[in-house]
């Protein structure tokens, strides 16, 4: 018995012995989730003799190439995910595949899931079991963060501002409901992208966008991505739910996105820590330094964080 073999018969066993609600495997190649559809033991599970816990138990794969998603498609045992990116952590791995999971509603809040995961990019890769509980937050995060290829744009740019240190103030980011936020804010200098068609969503793009990210104010950027405009005093006037201690920019932010539909993303001056806000509240905080979510934060008592 080889080590992913022996890593599916483990993950199917754990998971009936402590009642979880899927098996959730990270796969380039669509091999280890072969082995767990053709164990006996996962197979009997499958076709509801469900081991010790007599109970269904879900089988998700989640994978990043085309053809073993095409592949596993036609398991009609499998709930599969088709992956937009790698990863290049496995908790990351983990993370990217449940907010895609809850998006297409194969995996709900509370549940809890058996994973199996390894190095991405990496045929046979597979060589860690996680237990992982989905809780509601992460639930609300998702429906700020994934599916929307904008907002995936501006956290990426914020987590290499962040990772690179390329400023001493921090910085900050309206997305979407552009002409409210520009209703509800003024001009702190003239507005270098006036005029000039920069999107976020472009990479060639993202440099030019960072050589301006020292200036004084935030970036309003609409649905399509476009830069709309920089250096922008944020003046909305409405009541958030934030955790005491963060400074003025984060406050202006959370105001916007209480006061307009704009969601809002700000880095910290501090340490780079990104914070991800939406509808007067903190929604997430990402480490720039491994790209982790490692903390979700709505409806959790207002505090240092």
């Amino acid at each position: 018995m080889d080590i992913q073999e022996a890593l599916a018969l483990t993950a199917t066993r754990l998971a009936s012995e402590i009642g979880a609600d899927a098996i959730l495997v990270l796969t380039e190649s669509g091999k280890t989730f072969d082995l767990i559809a053709k164990n006996t033991f996962a197979s009997s599970m499958i076709r509801r003799a469900v081991g010790f816990s007599r109970r269904d138990i879900k089988f998700v794969a989640a994978t990043p190439n085309k053809d073993t998603y095409e592949r596993l498609k036609k398991n009609p045992y499998a709930k599969v995910i088709k992956l937009a990116l790698r990863a290049p952590s496995r908790m990351g791995q983990i993370q990217r595949a449940v907010w895609r999971a809850l998006r297409e509603q194969i995996l709900w809040p509370g549940e809890l899931i058996v994973c199996l995961v390894g190095d991405a990019g990496m045929s046979g890769g597979t060589d860690t079991v996680f237990i992982y509980r989905i809780t509601e937050p992460e639930a609300k995060t998702v429906e700020v963060i994934e599916g929307d290829p904008i907002m995936e744009a501006i956290v990426e740019l914020a987590i290499e501002l962040g990772h690179e240190c390329q400023f001493l103030h921090g910085a900050g980011f309206m997305v979407g409901d552009a002409e409210a936020v520009m209703r509800n804010s003024s001009e702190l200098a003239p507005n270098p992208f006036e005029a000039h068609q920069i999107f976020v969503n472009n990479t060639k793009d993202r440099e030019i966008i960072k050589k301006f990210s020292f200036l004084d104010g935030a970036f309003v950027i609409d649905d399509t991505g476009h830069v709309v405009a920089a250096c922008r005093y944020l003046t909305a006037d409405a009541s958030v739910d934030i955790p005491h201690g963060l400074g003025t920019r984060h406050q202006a932010v959370a105001a916007m996105t209480a006061a307009t539909k704009a969601r809002g993303i700000t880095v910290s001056g501090e340490d780079g820590m990104i914070r991800i806000f939406s509808k007067g509240q903190l929604v997430a905080k990402i480490d720039p330094k491994n790209k982790m979510l490692f903390d979700v934060l709505i409806d959790q008592p207002t505090g240092q964080q």
